[in-house]
């Protein structure tokens, strides 16, 4: 039990991260999502981390994803993951990293939370279709 700045009491519970760190692991795609991976890691500073290096192809008119490197933790496949990025517009990099976390790497989509700041309904809309298990956390949706 907590006392909250109201002066009021909560009974919570602590959260995964802070009972089975081990359990848990941030994954940004480099570089935005550095930007909330570092706000996670001043809540849990022992929260492991993985990087995922994503961009757009600017030569080519339809702006693909090009995935070219990740660096996971061991035993990925069995943690709860925050994948972080603070921008979801087509869903391009979100679907390549999602792709790579899920067929590569076998994370159970269930166990991922996608999190961001601003999104678009279109890329909220194919992210859903894609992996409809995956939860997303936004801000706001524009």
């Amino acid at each position: 039990t907590i006392t909250t700045p109201t002066s009021l009491p909560y009974a919570g519970e602590l959260s995964i991260a802070d009972t089975h760190p081990d359990n848990v692991c941030a994954v940004s795609i480099v570089r935005a999502g550095d930007s909330l991976l570092e706000s996670v890691r001043e809540i849990c500073p022992g929260m492991r981390v993985g990087k995922m290096w994503i961009q757009r192809n600017e030569d080519s008119s339809s702006k693909e994803a090009i995935h070219s490197c990740t660096k996971l933790p061991r035993g990925i496949e069995r943690m709860d993951v925050l994948l972080c990025d603070p921008m979801l517009a087509t869903g391009g990099s979100a679907m390549s990293a999602l792709r790579t976390l899920v067929e590569e790497y076998n994370v159970d989509p269930g166990r991922i939370v996608f999190a961001n700041v601003i999104c678009c309904p279109e890329g909220l809309e194919a992210l859903a279709k894609a992996y409809p298990d995956v939860r997303i956390v936004t801000c706001y949706v524009d």
